[in-house]
């Protein structure tokens, strides 16, 4: 039986760890002398911030950067809604003092946002699981599931299914602006290595399988899907020209071609680079966290504009957020961020999840102001993918340690932010 309507994840992944302490700010008078403090030279001042309407569960007051205009107008509008302190965790979250750190490297919790799963090394990932669910059953024919803007990733390689790669360049450009002498590390480059490890990873059959698939979808497919775009008409929506921009416009030109290309399931990865801010980071937020708010409202607007925004869910990921402490210029790795929800089925103008006590010393900090997340990475990407058409009684397939974070057995979804 075919799917009744389309649906489609847009998984934005920030690479680097973003560092969204000045992303969302809390603004009620304890919790802003805290962040002030501790923050030092990082902090922002009042003036700064974009104040949000509303509050979290814990009537708490909030803002953004300055910089993000249009996320602000997004999140007032309802299209938009935040997470707050999300990450990896190895089991649910009950006391501080019994808690597991995950490997907090780069590596290693870009293998667990993948994966999908926080104390185990899979050779496939969470989106291309989710298209050995989808693809055979759905009427979705022969066009894979998973399609790529940036290059091979686990997360979208499955155990009988592979992504089409759309990627313009295998080299691509970084937004961080690092200071004289240093090189900042190409994160789509360690995706690209830990999905060659993995492909290769296996029995022989295994392997041949894989890679067939792979050259299939980055070939024939990929083929397909960029005839069908070239003959569509150009947006009225203008879209930046910054690498990040110009991928949402080729992934709102796939979605527009989505009755030619006769798809009902689709997962996007885009692959944001730049946000490794171990020094400069308030020069480098200005500049980056504007591009991601530019891009978010003008990918809403070209989906409005084709009558697909309610299809749609756009969400972003990243390793790890960073330590609220200053290190000089800049800040270290951490592990819980926050994070940005954007759709037509998203009930939005709201926080979601718990942001952390800023104060020093406080139950979730693990040192220098990196806190321990009070919502599963698991719990996220099940929200997503239980929206996006996953059956419950796979989502153990996709998900493997979901059980853990959440029971088959609950009347709604795991965060309650889609509808």
């Amino acid at each position: 039986m075919a799917l009744p309507n389309y649906r489609a994840l847009v998984c934005i992944a920030l690479g680097g760890g973003a560092d969204s302490c000045n992303m969302l700010v809390p603004t009620d008078a304890l919790a802003f002398r805290n962040y002030t403090k501790r923050r030092g030279s990082l902090a922002l001042q009042r003036h700064e911030l974009l104040p949000l309407r509303g509050t979290d569960l814990a009537a708490r007051s909030y803002a953004l950067h300055r910089g993000m205009h249009e996320v602000h107008e997004l999140f007032g509008s309802g299209d938009v809604a935040l997470l707050a302190n999300t990450g990896p965790l190895l089991g649910p979250f009950r006391r501080p003092q019994g808690i597991r750190l995950p490997d907090l490297s780069h590596k290693g919790l870009i293998a667990c946002w993948h994966n999908g799963a926080s104390a185990r090394r899979l050779h496939s990932g969470w989106a291309g699981r989710a298209a050995d669910v989808l693809a055979d059953q759905h009427g979705q024919g022969p066009m894979p599931i998973n399609v790529s803007m940036a290059g091979r990733s686990v997360l979208q390689l499955g155990r009988y299914s592979a992504a089409v790669d759309l990627c313009a360049s295998p080299y691509r450009r970084s937004y961080q602006l690092s200071p004289a002498g240093s090189a900042g590390v190409d994160f789509s480059y360690v995706n690209r290595q830990l999905a060659e490890r993995a492909i290769a990873a296996g029995r022989p059959r295994l392997v041949r399988r894989r890679t067939r698939l792979r050259d299939t979808a980055e070939t024939e497919s990929a083929s397909l899907i960029k005839a069908a775009i070239s003959d569509l008409p150009e947006f009225h929506t203008t879209f930046a020209q910054d690498a990040f921009s110009v991928d949402l416009e080729r992934v709102a030109r796939v979605i527009a071609a989505r009755r030619q290309l006769n798809v009902r399931r689709q997962i996007f990865f885009v692959h944001f680079d730049g946000w490794d801010h171990h020094h400069a980071l308030l020069e480098n937020q200005a500049v980056l966290l504007p591009m991601l708010s530019r891009g978010l409202a003008a990918f809403r607007d070209a989906l409005k504009e084709q009558g697909a925004y309610d299809d749609v869910t756009t969400f972003t990921i990243s390793e790890f957020g960073r330590s609220l402490e200053s290190n000089g210029s800049g800040s270290d790795h951490g592990w819980g961020g926050h994070h940005i929800v954007m759709g037509g089925a998203v009930q939005g103008g709201k926080i979601y999840g718990n942001y952390p006590d800023l104060t020093a010393g406080s139950p979730l900090d693990i040192g220098a102001g990196s806190f321990i997340p009070t919502t599963s990475m698991q719990e996220y990407l099940a929200e997503m993918l239980l929206w996006f058409g996953i059956p419950i009684a796979e989502l153990s397939y996709v998900l493997p340690d979901i059980a853990k974070f959440w029971s088959a057995r609950a009347r709604s979804f795991p965060l309650n932010m889609l509808r």
